[in-house]
């Protein structure tokens, strides 16, 4: 299906589900003095003010904390859960989850499946997959930096290690520890009681120097990469990018196809298939080999949001990812999660 008419058309048969996070509170971010603040919900799938079609604002469920009994009077159909980080939402994923099972209807990424995509369950449940390398990663409350150090010990978790909050992306909070003495010294850790992920790091350094890291999205099973980030710094994200290696990042996007994909596809869709997802992002250095590093794999990732004026080396994959993405959800027919007849 790609008459937008026919999608619209299809979206407007379907439940869009949202939510307040588990904290209960939305953070506002201004614009500027003299416009309203926009709600800050961070978390989600974030595609839908992204995408040429659209869900109409009738169509939506909107769930919050606390937990406890669904008073709802809709007529089912088939539902979109937006919300994708478990640990900012696991509240509003689990109303969802009883609401799909009350209703017997298909849904796309089925809130049990993003519930069990923490960076720990992530990093468990996909090891052993050929080609790809997942860090091992552990979830702890910080206590003091003595029984921190001795956790990471007895985890037998290796130097150097990246600590995060928990429900963080984009390098927010994010510290990297190369041995014990930084732990006993380092003025910038999580406070007692803060959830935090421990991470262990992987040295992605190419030959030449650089660091490169590679956004690819699955939609349903199809493969596409968003973008190869290359720099200077282990921490890469798009304001962190080298300027004089735009041509080699474009080079490697025009090859993916040809050159990559036929490389990694089979460990890719492995992900896919553990994870139970519709539609993700994986975030991953990949080296000369077609091997994979894993950095994290999650429904959460802004992957439309163009952080640059088109023309530019983005706005094929874009479009191919708002192509693949709007058919899927006007199909519900082939999503994952179907229910039992």
């Amino acid at each position: 299906m790609s008459d937008l008419t026919e999608i619209n058309a299809a979206l407007a048969r379907l439940w869009l589900v949202l939510g307040v996070a588990d904290s209960g509170t939305v953070p506002l971010r201004l614009r500027d003095a003299r416009r309203r603040p926009l709600m800050d919900f961070k978390g989600t799938a974030s595609f839908r003010n992204y995408l040429p079609a659209t869900i109409p604002q009738d169509r939506e469920i909107w769930f919050a904390p606390p937990a406890g009994p669904i008073r709802l009077t809709a007529e089912p159909a088939p539902v979109i859960n937006f919300q994708a980080d478990p640990d900012i939402y696991s509240v509003v994923l689990n109303k969802t989850q009883r609401l799909i099972a009350a209703w017997k209807v298909p849904c796309f990424n089925l809130p049990s499946a993003v519930l069990a995509t923490s960076r720990d369950q992530v990093a468990t449940r996909l090891d052993g997959i050929p080609g790809l390398d997942v860090p091992r990663t552990k979830r702890w409350v910080m206590a003091d930096r003595a029984g921190l150090e001795a956790a990471i010990a007895k985890a037998g978790l290796t130097w150097p290690v990246l600590i995060r909050l928990t429900g963080q992306h984009g390098g927010e909070s994010l510290v990297k520890l190369d041995s014990a003495e930084d732990l006993r010294t380092c003025q910038d850790l999580p406070g007692p009681g803060a959830n935090i992920y421990v991470t262990e790091f992987r040295d992605f350094r190419d030959p030449d120097g650089y660091y490169r890291k590679s956004r690819l999205v699955v939609v349903g099973r199809q493969i596409i990469l968003r973008h190869v980030l290359i720099g200077h710094a282990w921490l890469l994200h798009a304001l962190r990018r080298a300027p004089e290696t735009d041509a080699d990042e474009e080079a490697r996007m025009a090859r993916f196809e040809t050159d990559l994909l036929p490389v990694i596809q089979p460990a890719v869709l492995e992900i896919a298939d553990r994870l139970g997802l519709d539609y993700f992002g994986i975030d991953c250095h990949i080296d000369a080999e077609g091997r994979v590093l894993l950095f994290e794999a999650n429904a959460c990732m802004n992957i439309l949001h163009r952080s640059e004026p088109p023309p530019n080396m983005w706005d094929a994959p874009v479009a191919a990812v708002e192509t693949a993405l709007m058919d899927l959800l006007a199909h519900p027919e082939r999503w994952r999660h179907q229910p039992a007849i």
